[in-house]
């Protein structure tokens, strides 16, 4: 029988009509994704607090008493007059119910003898701002000052639930299939997605959400090897930057549900039950064609035959036909054959050049991770309201990844690459620097866009860098060092209470890095790619001796005109 990319291009068509009522099913599974990977901006958002005292009444229809704070709450105050109340200490005052309004109680009491006792902790808990949450996991469970880092490790268990099920479901699609991987994550979403909304306690929230993550990177990892599968050769890139856009509208539909539902239960439920849309999934989602043809010759038939038929194709018979699959037996032969080496991570890491090229895309990897993970979950912290302010920063994603259409087609690979990590590290540096505003905003908006498109461009990349035959091991050594990468995110944002600008500072200058790491990379783009280890080797070598030389060469060229 024809390979099944022969029997696309020739016959059925790379991109027909059945292609594209499987690419419909795989593209609807992406828009969970795009609501329970940055769902934790708002499960986890953290409003504006501050101790609880007791016997005074510091909020009032969920906003600030002004007076009752300055009295009992340490403040600074800036050079345009507004002030800043501390969120983890309170003034040690005495027992009792404080009449603010009474005149013998302001005859008797000053704000200044008030803090004369000095300060405490919070040791009653904490008042919150309700104006724009009702609730979240913070608010419930009061995961403020000390015990911060608990929010930040939420989200960090829910980026280790992701890789173990990118992990697992990745395996589990190969053994049994690609439909019902793909099920059973989406079941999963639904399942897990739902206990969360009734957790009793953060232990148990943390468990529900590690599943919903595993079954959320199924999604991702099944979809993606599906959509390929069943278009021709030359339609994968096209498809390769479709897909994620769903993940984005995923996102966009969240900030609406987001903005209309202010309790995190209730958000969290209203953004699980939509799953149950995906039973007729059960009926109407193929297998895949290709990995049958390993596994069930005549079922893969069936397929293409019903895929030549909606496509309007007559397949002919010929087409089907059974070829003999063993090479005769040489009546010579005196060895066995050779069975085909299991390769590893390791063979990527023995020769030199290979060892370079493999740590620069972990790098990457890394780098575009935790920057595009962090600033996403954390772009709370921009001033403006939340909602539209997250509502730009996933539709920005949009154009982010149909631009590389144009440029990777236009400018190769590798420049693509560079030029978007050096602009995100710049804007990221910039926005560190911005005082709050819309400039703010914007700057950050567009590194957004860079950091988005830049980390889908460098898949591509990747994907022509590591040699065939370990092609499969560095994609899966990438994207494992990229999870990595998306469980630090969360806690960089630590670096904050210490100096505000600093998470932006640092994700700005990981990306100048990264973008710089880059030119030690070859251009892939209209060359042969490389097949085996030893042509993984030889591909690229010497570019890094180029480059210093070039740059030796510049250094003492103006060393010359300075010293004429």
């Amino acid at each position: 029988m024809l390979s099944f990319d022969e029997i696309l291009t020739r016959y059925i068509g790379e991109f027909g009509w059945y292609q594209r009522w499987v690419m419909f099913l795989l593209c609807g599974a992406e828009i969970p994704v795009g609501f329970h990977m940055l769902l934790a901006v708002f499960l986890a958002a953290s409003p504006a607090h501050h101790c609880t005292v007791p016997g005074l009444q510091t909020v009032k229809q969920c906003r600030p008493v002004g007076v009752a704070l300055d009295m009992s709450i340490p403040w600074t105050e800036n050079e345009q007059g507004d002030r800043t109340y501390s969120r983890c200490e309170r003034y040690d005052l005495p027992d009792g119910s404080f009449n603010m309004s009474s005149t013998a109680f302001w005859q008797h009491h000053s704000p200044e003898n008030l803090s004369a006792g000095g300060t405490i902790g919070c040791d009653r808990g904490w008042e919150y701002d309700c104006t724009t949450y009702t609730s979240t996991i913070v608010t419930e469970w009061d995961l403020v000052c000390s015990s911060n880092w608990l929010r930040q490790l939420t989200t960090a268990l829910y980026m280790v639930g992701s890789l173990f099920g990118a992990v697992v479901f990745g395996d589990l699609a190969d053994r049994f299939g690609r439909r019902p991987a793909l099920l059973s994550c989406l079941l999963l979403q639904l399942v897990f997605g739902v206990a969360t909304t009734f957790a009793p306690n953060l232990v148990l929230f943390v468990i529900f959400r590690f599943f919903v993550g595993a079954a959320t990177a199924g999604v991702i990892i099944v979809t993606a090897v599906t959509a390929a599968e069943f278009v021709g050769p030359s339609e994968r890139v096209k498809v390769g930057v479709l897909r994620p856009v769903f993940y984005a509208v995923g996102g966009m539909i969240m900030a609406g549900v987001a903005y209309g539902v202010r309790d995190w239960r209730k958000l969290q439920l209203a953004l699980s039950l939509p799953n149950l849309l995906y039973i007729p999934y059960y009926w109407w989602l193929p297998e895949s064609p290709r990995w049958l043809l390993s596994r069930d010759k005549a079922k893969a038939k069936e397929i293409i035959l019903m895929m030549a038929k909606t496509n309007g194709v007559n397949l002919p018979s010929h087409v089907l036909e059974e070829k003999l699959e063993e090479d005769p037996v040489k009546e010579d032969a005196t060895e066995p054959e050779e069975k085909p080496r299991h390769h590893t991570i390791l063979d990527l890491l023995r020769t030199p050049n290979m060892r370079m090229k493999t740590f620069i895309i972990f790098s990457i990897w890394f780098v575009n991770s935790c920057v595009f993970y962090g600033v996403s979950l954390n772009i709370t912290d921009l001033s403006g309201n939340v909602h539209v302010n997250f509502l730009i920063s996933v539709a920005v994603e949009v154009p982010a990844y149909a631009s590389l259409l144009f440029l990777q087609e236009r400018l190769g690979r590798k420049v693509p690459v560079l030029l978007l990590e050096l602009l995100t590290g710049v804007g990221l540096i910039i926005t560190a620097a911005l005082p709050p505003g819309s400039l703010r905003v914007t700057v950050a908006m567009i590194s957004k866009f860079c950091i988005t498109s830049g980390a889908q461009a460098v898949i591509i990349y990747t994907v022509e860098l590591f040699p065939t035959v370990a092609r499969n091991i560095g994609m899966g050594s990438s994207s494992m060092v990229s999870r990595v990468g998306s469980t630090i995110a969360p806690f960089t944002w630590l670096l904050a209470d210490v100096w505000r600008p600093a998470p932006f500072l640092l994700f700005g200058v990981m990306t100048t890095v990264a973008g710089l790491l880059c030119m030690l990379l070859p251009e892939t783009k209209g060359l042969r790619l490389p097949q085996t280890l030893g042509d993984g080797e030889e591909f690229g070598k010497g570019v890094t001796e180029r480059m210093i030389d070039s740059a030796l060469t510049t250094l003492k060229l103006r060393k010359g005109n300075d010293d004429a």
